[in-house]
């Protein structure tokens, strides 16, 4: 399946804004709003999405937050396809901007020099109730902690495995690299036509498989103290089935990308980067894990790279003036806060 589709124009042209409630969230929303206004482009801002989507004609949703809120603005679009242009305003490995460069983008969807890559989405089902949709991953656990799950799988209506476990954890290709990875699931890259399957802690030695997406996949036998679905590490339904079923939604996650190499895959990449060690030779052990910070994260502030390397502020200070003094990193001031500084490899 053709995972990118091009626009066509959208008249008339408006965005909606939404965003977390935090400092950082709310000043890029501001500056968002003023590159809006200037270059007269409709736009409503809706941090709780409540409104009616299907009566306006919205060209692009900008998100602004952290992968959690991002995961977020995405249950709440529901079944609207509307594009996302994802902005971080703190550490995120789902957006597509930061506060750095994200009017440089707004620019280029100004133009509409941008994509549209679809992401796919998971469903499950039980008693006649059909879940919200996740991004991620859908997960069935017992509710007790340290109390074991038992349960049959079922692929195309044949019984792959039975396991007794901490839980089983289905994740699309995006969510292949959070908690199914942790689990001991494969590293998924780009948009193929597969899921992950992954038992967490099997008492069966059972561990991940991978199957196409049009699998007809069903937990069965299910027994547990209060067994629990969860849906993209938020969403907690208590469940009183003996049988669910997790199959693809049929409507996607649409990411705006700006290149053919969608940013989640080229964050992955450079997670398999070997480093020059002659560059970082005789360097502290702290120089090191900041600079392998930056290489895996993309530029960051000071105080995100305290917040990352959980080091003490002096130890995060010292490690950036060695590699500065070697030509390791680069640094320029914040776009919108001028007390800050943002460094990069």
């Amino acid at each position: 399946m053709e995972k990118f589709i091009k626009l066509v124009i959208f008249l008339p042209r408006m965005y909606l804004i939404t965003s977390k409630k935090d400092k950082e969230s709310l000043e890029i929303v501001k500056f968002a709003a003023d590159y809006l206004k200037r270059n007269k482009i409709k736009f409503e801002i809706d941090r709780e999405l409540k409104v009616e989507l299907d009566k306006n004609n919205y060209e692009v949703v900008i998100s602004v937050g952290d992968d959690r809120f991002i995961l977020e603005t995405f249950k709440k679009l529901g079944k609207s396809q509307i594009p996302v242009f994802a902005v971080a305003s703190s550490q995120s490995f789902l957006a597509q901007a930061n506060s750095l460069n994200f009017i440089y983008y707004l620019n280029l969807i100004k133009k509409k020099k941008y994509e549209v890559f679809k992401r796919s989405r998971l469903v499950a089902r039980f008693n006649k109730i059909t879940t919200p949709i996740g991004l991620n991953d859908i997960g069935l656990f017992s509710s007790k902690s340290a109390s074991l799950l038992r349960y049959s799988l079922t692929l195309n209506e044949e019984v792959f495995w039975k396991d007794s476990s901490d839980g089983v954890i289905v994740a699309t290709p995006t969510g292949s690299t959070g908690y199914s990875l942790s689990a001991g699931g494969p590293i998924i890259l780009d948009e193929p036509n597969i899921f992950t399957i992954t038992s967490i802690s099997s008492l069966e030695k059972h561990s991940s498989i991978v199957v196409a997406d049009k699998t007809r996949i069903k937990i069965t036998d299910i027994e547990g103290y209060k067994p629990v679905l969860v849906i993209d590490g938020e969403v907690r339904i208590p469940i009183n089935a003996k049988e669910i079923s997790v199959e693809k939604s049929p409507y996607y996650a649409n990411f705006i990308i700006f290149s053919k190499e969608y940013q989640l895959e080229s964050k992955l990449k450079k997670r398999t980067i070997i480093m020059n060690i002659d560059q970082l030779k005789n360097l502290p052990a702290s120089s090191k894990l900041i600079y392998k910070i930056l290489v895996h994260e993309g530029s960051m502030t000071q105080k995100d790279l305290i917040s990352a390397s959980v080091l003490p502020e002096r130890t995060v200070r010292y490690a950036l003036s060695l590699l500065m003094k070697r030509s390791l990193i680069s640094h320029q001031p914040h776009f919108s806060d001028a007390r800050q500084t943002v460094y990069s490899v």
